[in-house]
């Protein structure tokens, strides 16, 4: 049952049911990919491509072996896209849509810089980033220069 199905059944809310399957040790570890997603992600935003790539490139760094072999595909296209275009991935909350992010934004590519090292993203804490206004140009494609 899913934990929607269990709450009507008692009715309790899902944050209810999950808090007891948790407290019982009933529910699944969820994976943290803080390492490559350190920003607090809008939900409209959590699907964009770059989140879905660096969600695949924690679990693969984890060491995750479920990973379909077309999503290892994928992820390693974007990859060396990505490093061919010399970019790392960005995440402003208020960054309107963008090649990187076209649907709703948020995510944008920089061109890298020497202080991002080997580094597939740039973190600046809320505060410092830059203005959606000020951001770098963003590409059409990874593979763009």
């Amino acid at each position: 049952m899913t934990y929607e199905q269990i709450a009507a059944q008692y009715g309790v809310t899902k944050g209810a049911v999950y808090w007891q399957l948790s407290a019982a040790g009933q529910t699944k570890q969820r994976p943290d990919h803080k390492r490559f997603i350190p920003w607090t992600v809008k939900a409209e935003h959590a699907h964009a491509r770059p989140a879905m790539m660096l969600r695949l490139l924690s679990r693969q760094e984890a060491g995750d072996e479920t990973i379909p072999d077309v999503k290892v595909r994928m992820l390693g296209k974007w990859l060396k896209e990505v490093g061919e275009a010399s970019v790392v991935v960005c995440y402003d909350r208020n960054m309107p849509p963008n090649p990187a992010s076209p649907s709703t934004g948020g995510f944008y590519y920089s061109k890298r810089r020497p202080q991002d090292g080997d580094n597939i993203i740039r973190f600046e804490p809320e505060g410092e980033q830059e203005s959606a206004g000020d951001a770098p140009k963003v590409l059409d494609s990874p593979s763009a220069g």
